[in-house]
């Protein structure tokens, strides 16, 4: 029996003919019918669901650095690097304190004060001029220097000679002498000093064929340790004039009482 029905079924597939025009149109139909669109699900649980995936990857992420590091894998994070140090011209935030001038010294050099003294060969300044000794024939006391020179503006009518006192220790005495050497129409016409509140005024007169001018203290005065000036002027013959002639002399003493003298000329 079944090998009956399969035969019909054989023939009857065999002669059908499948209607080819009205397939097309149900399919025309069908695309030409609007479809409705199927919106999708919504659930609760995706939002939730995707923060626990992203923390759950961070996590694991975080769990690779720490043990990359542990392992000594990746880059190693190491201190933050200390600035450059201060090269030349770069001033320091911190200013120096400055060093006492008792305590500088200077590289290779000995001060007058620690008992170096003056280099050998040279002469100090507080050194009275090569020659200069005492009325007595000693030398001046240190603390007593002079010197003597004719003033660059003279000409050939009239001269100056200057004389300068630099006194270390202050005078309680102090008598100055300046003598010019008689020539054709040597005359005095002034006298000055840069002490007036200490000097009296000079005393002018001619002895023994000198012009001589003197100065002293006034009464009661005490000369401060400093530098002084003073000049005697005068005319004379026409034509320059020669101070060879010439000379000076200075006797001091201290309010301390040590007494010193110098003298000098103007060659």
């Amino acid at each position: 029996m079944n090998d009956d029905v399969n035969d019909r079924l054989r023939v009857t597939a065999e002669e059908y003919e499948p209607d080819r025009d009205r397939m097309w149109t149900r399919v025309s139909e069908g695309m030409r019918e609007p479809r409705a669109r199927a919106e999708p699900v919504r659930t609760g649980w995706r939002v939730p669901q995707l923060g626990l995936a992203t923390g759950a990857a961070l996590a694991l992420i975080g769990a690779i650095v720490f043990f990359g590091q542990f392992l000594g894998f990746g880059p190693v994070v190491g201190p933050s690097p200390e600035p450059p140090a201060a090269g030349p011209g770069t001033r320091s935030a911190e200013a120096t304190d400055p060093v006492s001038s008792g305590d500088a010294t200077t590289g290779g050099e000995t001060s007058a004060d620690e008992g170096g003294g003056e280099p050998d060969g040279e002469a100090s300044e507080d050194d009275p001029p090569e020659g200069e000794s005492s009325p007595e024939g000693g030398e001046a006391p240190s603390w007593l220097w002079t010197d003597g020179s004719v003033d660059p503006n003279s000409n050939d009518y009239w001269s100056q000679a200057t004389l300068t006192l630099r006194n270390d220790e202050p005078l309680a005495e102090l008598s100055v002498e300046l003598r010019v050497a008689e020539g054709a129409g040597v005359e005095s016409s002034d006298s000055w000093t840069t002490g007036d509140s200490w000097f009296a005024e000079a005393e002018v007169s001619k002895e023994d064929g000198f012009l001589v001018y003197r100065w002293t203290l006034q009464e009661g005065k005490v000369l401060p340790a400093g530098e002084y000036q003073l000049a005697g002027q005068f005319n004379h013959g026409e034509g320059g004039r020669s101070a060879d002639g010439d000379s000076y002399s200075f006797e001091a003493e201290t309010e301390g009482g040590e007494t010193g003298a110098a003298e000098g000329d103007f060659k």
